[in-house]
């Protein structure tokens, strides 16, 4: 099952920016197809906006972005851009053609690291095995995948994967602070007993005293004086 308080806040932010996506739909809705091939451009500056205004439109452009899915006149770049912009829509309707993209290409471990991710952001467990696998990768994009993958769908027998992978990456700070922040919510859909035993055993162990620093500083910055007490 999906991490219910993360996928609610993701869909509850996408409500909010309903009125603004709706907005930048009406003013560059019928660019969205040359939008889409923009993505592949050499120009840095002319993907960049390309995307922005793509991910604004948000799920005003599913079906421009499933139909680009299929383009065969588009490039590889393009694609995986497309796959990354259908698992943020939250779309119900991308989640088939996200998952037979990710079949077609398990032979590409960057785009079935590009397809979990978005599977991931549409609460589909099958994402799970290859955002595991992804973990474990040489490339820490894979990895940070991966990370960001559990924290909308991991579950509690991936945490010792995640302090394994907080312990190998001490030196990116994204990872680590997406592995701190995928314990804390894989955690948070846990009963009391559960979270503190687990957190004391992170706050005990001197491998992870480096991790147990950034869990402390997120609940901190959360909850202040109030953060649930671990004993």
């Amino acid at each position: 099952m999906p991490n219910r308080k993360v996928m609610e806040s993701a869909a509850e932010m996408r409500r909010a920016r309903r009125p603004q996506a709706e907005r930048t739909y009406r003013k560059y809705g019928a660019q969205a197809r040359e939008l889409i091939r923009q993505l592949g451009s050499h120009s840095q500056e002319a993907h960049d906006r390309a995307y922005d205004l793509l991910r604004r439109m948000g799920d005003f452009i599913v079906d421009e972005l499933l139909e680009a899915l299929h383009d065969l006149s588009l490039s590889p770049v393009a694609i995986d851009e497309v796959v990354s912009l259908l698992g943020a829509t939250g779309d119900e309707r991308a989640r088939e053609p996200i998952w037979q993209f990710l079949q077609s290409n398990l032979d590409n471990p960057e785009r079935v690291s590009t397809a979990a991710l978005s599977l991931a952001g549409l609460g589909d467990d099958r994402a799970l095995p290859f955002l595991r696998a992804g973990l474990e990768s040489q490339d820490e994009e894979q990895v940070a995948n991966g990370v960001a993958g559990l924290i909308m769908v991991g579950r509690l027998e991936d945490i010792p994967r995640l302090r394994q992978v907080h312990r190998a990456h001490r030196a990116n700070r994204e990872i680590c602070f997406g592995v701190a922040n995928a314990i804390l919510t894989i955690l948070g859909e846990t009963n009391e007993r559960t979270f503190n035993r687990t957190l004391d055993e992170i706050r005990t162990s001197f491998a992870d005293r480096h991790l147990w620093a950034d869990i402390w500083a997120i609940l901190e910055s959360e909850f202040g004086s109030s953060a649930r007490s671990v004993h």
